[in-house]
């Protein structure tokens, strides 16, 4: 029989970096007895140097404590930035390598683009990826890189039914960690076919008995569920000290006093089970210290997130207005007292890797001029008091523009509004406000046939889908916006029947869709391959066509070719918030 120890242990923590290995700036609302007024300063926060610096200082804390040390990353590496844009996963293998990252969970973004992207990221790290759930065990061996023999890839082992996990020595006590996905990545991501994934709460209840089976009874999750799915999992499984998540972006901690007001506490506690989670972009730091006992109960847990700031703050988010000495040294003091930042130095080593192998490339790219904005335009997911988006339709225009320039006869396009990720402002727009800001993910863009039918359907099911009515959505990204194609959505009419007046525009005229009818659309290859209520357009003829040409390709083609942008003349979403006064039909 195993004799069990206690252990001491603190992991560092970050998720849904999203290639920021750059800092970003900040608003920091500070109460008004530090400059006499109510006002924001604005800081430098984060970036991959910061946190190198953050865990290696945090690394050296927890040995003066006799603590074990190991810093996680709770999956989302990819898109995001220029950086990916221009290296895809490459510059995020070198950068986690550089940063000491031990182990990282599967992210939904490392998906998007199939499997493929994600083997060849695992060639470059010198850590394993913990995706227990996910089978690799029908995976075509013939692929140019398979995944499911790759040593760092611990994948679900499908003949001992349950995940393979990393094993952690402290002092001689063994803690296991094995990785949770999101099952329905099919629906929001990319996955190769011929893998798939596995029931969450089944996969993390076998798994923990095979650990225990091997004389282990300290176990840490790593997960990329979302917070919600992290508190549902400690609720119902037993035996998991801690799970540390990403996914949904979720600061847990009190920055009540920089502005930010509290989600939770750092750790959130359910049953004995402690969940944490660290924000996204590389903004914060999370540091969750863990005591087990020799039962493998948890005796202490605590920890804390903190954002990582530089020292100079100023009155623009563009920093270029600058605070007067008086007033700085008192943010300066005032933040040197708060808990939940920590002024960070840039790691010279990372900072050197960036300047050498990435940097010079991306500041290229920022100063190439595309085109002119006219006014400012602005996005958001579904229309409100202020109307649709006006960015969103620019960019499937150019969808529809780019294919009829490849010599695809397209008829219409359709683009989920979760794939535009920024408003624009007026001004000059360069090829980096595309490709970073934008349309940061770096999908290809591919046309399909469908019938009238299938049209309504989709858009149906998006929006259905986008403000759950009827359904239980998966968020508000999978609103549809179009190209020469308009339509009405009646909330409070019953499922299958709230899309009227579809029409398409051509030769200038607008005429009804026919249901019978084959059109040929253009979208991005999320959106064409059925993703977010979209699923109707997976009945199409045949499979869809991939025309090799990214979204922030196509719009940045686009923009070059007008010259300048402004807001669409014509609202081609006629939608209203849903008001009924009886309930929706289901």
């Amino acid at each position: 029989m195993t004799k069990h120890r206690s252990a001491k242990i603190t992991i560092a923590h970050i998720n849904d970096t999203h290639s920021h290995f750059e800092p970003s700036s900040v608003s920091l609302q500070l109460p008004r007895d530090v400059l006499d007024a109510d006002m924001s300063v604005f800081a430098s926060c984060g970036g991959f140097s910061r946190v190198s610096s953050a865990v290696k200082d945090v690394k050296r804390q927890a040995h003066l404590q006799g603590r074990e040390f190991m810093f996680v990353h709770g999956g989302d590496c990819f898109q995001g930035t220029l950086y990916f844009s221009l290296y895809k996963g490459l510059a995020n293998a070198h950068l986690l390598n550089a940063v000491g990252v031990e182990a990282m969970a599967l992210g939904n973004h490392e998906l998007d683009m199939g499997n493929g992207v994600v083997a060849d990221f695992m060639d470059h790290v010198s850590f394993p990826l913990l995706a227990g759930n996910w089978d690799l065990s029908q995976e075509n061996p013939n692929k140019p890189n398979p995944l499911a023999h790759k040593a760092n890839v611990l994948a679900y082992d499908a003949q001992q039914d349950h995940a393979r996990y990393l094993i952690k020595d402290v002092d001689g006590e063994s803690i296991a960690l094995f990785g949770l996905a999101i099952e329905n990545m099919a629906g929001i991501a990319n996955p190769d076919p011929d893998t798939h994934f596995h029931n969450v709460i089944e996969v993390a209840t076998k798994t923990i008995a095979a650990i225990h089976q091997a004389g282990i009874n300290k176990i840490i999750v790593l997960s990329h569920l979302g917070y919600d799915r992290d508190l549902e999992l400690a609720q119902q499984v037993t035996g998991i000290g801690a799970i540390i998540g990403g996914h949904t972006h979720t600061m847990l901690g009190d920055f009540s006093r920089i502005g930010y007001g509290v989600t939770d506490d750092y750790p959130h506690q359910v049953n004995h089970t402690y969940v944490v989670q660290a924000g996204c972009n590389a903004l914060a730091l999370g540091q969750l210290e863990i005591d087990f006992n020799a039962d493998g109960s948890v005796a202490r847990a605590g920890g804390i997130n903190q954002l990582l700031l530089g020292r100079q703050f100023t009155l623009d988010a563009s920093r270029s207005q600058h605070l007067d000495e008086t007033s700085h040294e008192a943010v300066k003091q005032y933040l040197l007292a708060e808990p939940s930042v920590r002024f960070c130095i840039k790691d010279p080593l990372v900072e050197n890797v960036l300047n050498e192998h990435y940097r010079p490339a991306v500041r290229q790219l920022q100063t190439q001029l595309v085109a002119q904005v006219s006014e400012p335009l602005r996005h958001t997911r579904i229309p409100d008091s202020k109307g649709p988006s006006q960015i969103a339709p620019l960019v499937v225009d150019s969808f529809v523009w780019q294919a009829r320039e490849l010599g695809v006869p397209v008829d219409f396009g359709i683009h989920n509004a979760g794939g535009v990720r920024a408003s624009l402002h007026q001004g000059p727009l360069t090829s980096a406000d595309i490709a970073g800001r934008l349309l940061p993910f770096a999908i290809g863009l591919m046309t399909y046939k469908v019938t009238g039918k299938q049209i309504r359907q989709a858009l149906e099911g998006a929006i259905n889908n986008a403000i759950d009515n009827g359904v239980e959505g998966t968020g508000s990204g999978s609103f549809p916006y179009t190209s020469h194609l308009r339509y009405a959505y009646q909330c409070c009419e019953p499922q299958g029947e709230r899309i009227a007046h579809l029409q398409l525009k051509r030769d200038g005229q607008w005429i009804d869709i026919n249901d019978e009818t084959l059109y040929v659309s253009v979208s991005s290859g999320y959106t064409a391959t059925g993703k977010e209520g979209y699923d109707a357009l997976l009945d199409s003829h045949k499979e869809p066509v991939p025309l090799n040409v990214t979204m922030a390709d196509a719009f940045e083609a686009f923009a070059r070719h007008h010259g300048e942008l402004s807001a669409p003349v014509e609202t081609l979403v006629d939608y209203h918030p849903c008001d009924c006064t009886h309930e929706s039909v289901a």
